[in-house]
């Protein structure tokens, strides 16, 4: 699961509290409504009023916040606006702007000039080329021949048009730490747009979901030595891309559903030895999970292996070398293909959340011992119990309710060993044994007789004579 952005999620909840306050914290503007939680904390509401240029003045109340510490947000959500122009000034310490879902295909130079201490920008569901963003729009004031830079932590850009970013794009947001540029007609991360995004070296959050991608260059994560999730769910890649290894001494959350793999090994998370929850699911080629799968992930906690529909086979190998020093928490494995699972594939005593739903479990031995002999029944949520769906005696039934009972034992002491001394034979053991040489050796003369016969008859009848020669001179017989 891809973490939410914490300064979105104060945002929102903010919104929530404002919007059920008194009568008394509400403010009404000929355009936007705005809510003062108190001096710290406004919202400017401009959302679905069909708004088609951006103000030029901010309503009154906007300059009863506190300079210092004070929070704004402002949304112009849902509107008409196509162009972004030149925003007024905005007291506060921490401001929010969104311009969501409106029809933007311009956006001016210093556009947020005046706004220094904007940390976080939706720019996302418009039409957006990669042209239209260039570094000069979020140029902060000029001073002494240069050009300051802005506050800027959250950057979002998902669901546009764009293809390339402009190498020099973040040249004043040195403060970016969230970037989203999913759901855009990327296709190739480029020479330049591998520039600009290894040029923003404080990323923490990285959003490439569905942008039809199939690689990642290395050098799209040289310098992210902060980066510690990303997403790269709804694209091409048959592997896990290899560049991850740059950063995985900092990526601490892999998403990865939805791409067309085949299967995962030994080779698809090498190097991401602190990653620390990993989500692999909606894969619909995704066939086997192979030996030593997991072993570099050392420091795993949560797995989500779920929703892959041709997923039918997990070594009992996947977490070699990991058992010895268990790290993970939680374990998700539901809606794939499985029917069974290895006693050993991980302790699994030692979980405390696990999930096997809407798989085809047979039940059998193994599954009992895994359930009951270590205890796995225990860690399901309630609920979210699994069912059996072989053998048909037990299809239908929680898989909690099977037991060892029906399973067989086997005797697993031996026989002690006895050591053979001369006291131990018997006389008849002595007779038969007397017996057993005699026969061999009248068996051996007989054969050797019946050879010597065989041989005697086959040189006397049928063996042929010797062809004679006679000299004709010396033979008086032909005289």
């Amino acid at each position: 699961m891809f973490h939410q952005r914490k300064f979105k999620q104060v945002l929102v909840l903010l919104c929530a509290l404002v919007a059920t306050s008194g009568a008394d914290s509400e403010v009404k503007n000929t355009l936007c409504d705005v809510f003062l939680q108190d001096v710290n904390y406004l919202t400017l509401n401009c959302s679905r009023r069909n708004i088609e240029t951006v103000p030029n003045k901010w309503p009154e109340q906007i300059d009863n916040i506190a300079n210092e510490g004070g929070h704004v947000l402002i949304t112009f959500f849902n509107n008409s606006i196509s162009t972004v122009t030149q925003l007024p000034e905005i007291p506060g310490n921490r401001i929010a702007i969104s311009f969501k879902s409106n029809a933007i295909i311009e956006i001016e130079d210093d556009a947020f000039r005046n706004i220094q201490r904007l940390v976080y920008l939706d720019l996302s569901n418009n039409r957006i080329s990669g042209e239209v963003l260039r570094s000069e729009i979020f140029q902060g004031p000029y001073n002494d021949g240069v050009y300051s830079s802005i506050a800027l932590e959250t950057l979002n850009l998902g669901y546009n048009e764009i293809h390339s970013l402009d190498r020099y794009l973040f040249q004043y947001t040195p403060n970016l730490t969230r970037l989203y540029l999913n759901n855009n007609p990327i296709e190739i991360l480029d020479h330049v747009t591998v520039l600009a995004l290894s040029s923003a070296v404080n990323l923490e959050v990285l959003d490439l979901a569905n942008v039809d991608i199939d690689s990642i260059p290395l050098d799209a994560f040289r310098g992210l030595m902060n980066l510690q999730q990303i997403d790269l769910s709804g694209n091409k890649f048959v592997n896990v891309p290899e560049s991850l290894s740059l950063v995985g001494s900092t990526l601490q959350y892999l998403t990865f559903n939805n791409n067309p793999i085949v299967e995962l090994n030994d080779d698809s998370f090498v190097g991401l030895t602190n990653l620390v929850q990993l989500e692999v699911g909606e894969n619909d080629f995704l066939e086997e999970v192979k030996r030593s799968t997991f072993t570099p992930l050392k420091n795993l906690r949560v797995l989500h292996l779920c929703h892959n529909p041709n997923l039918r086979y997990i070594s009992h190998n996947a977490f070699r070398g990991m058992k010895e020093k268990w790290t993970l928490k939680e374990v998700y494995l539901d809606d794939n293909n499985l029917s069974e699972l290895s006693t050993d594939l991980m302790p699994w005593s030692k979980l405390e959340i696990l999930g096997m739903t809407g798989n085809n479990w047979l039940c059998n031995c193994d599954l009992a011992n895994i359930i009951t002999k270590q205890e796995a029944g225990a860690k399901f949520k309630p609920g979210e119990i699994p069912y059996c769906a072989a053998p048909m005696k037990f299809s239908g039934t929680f898989i909690t309710n099977i037991t060892l009972t029906f399973c067989p034992t086997f005797d697993s002491t031996y026989a002690t060993k006895k050591g053979f001394s001369i006291s131990n034979l018997r006389p008849k053991h002595i007779l038969w044994s007397i017996f057993g040489v005699a026969m061999i050796v009248c068996a051996g003369m007989l054969i050797g007789l019946l050879v010597n016969a065989m041989k005697a008859f086959y040189n006397k009848n049928i063996r042929s004579q010797p062809i004679r020669y006679i000299n004709l001179h010396s033979d008086s017989s032909f005289a």
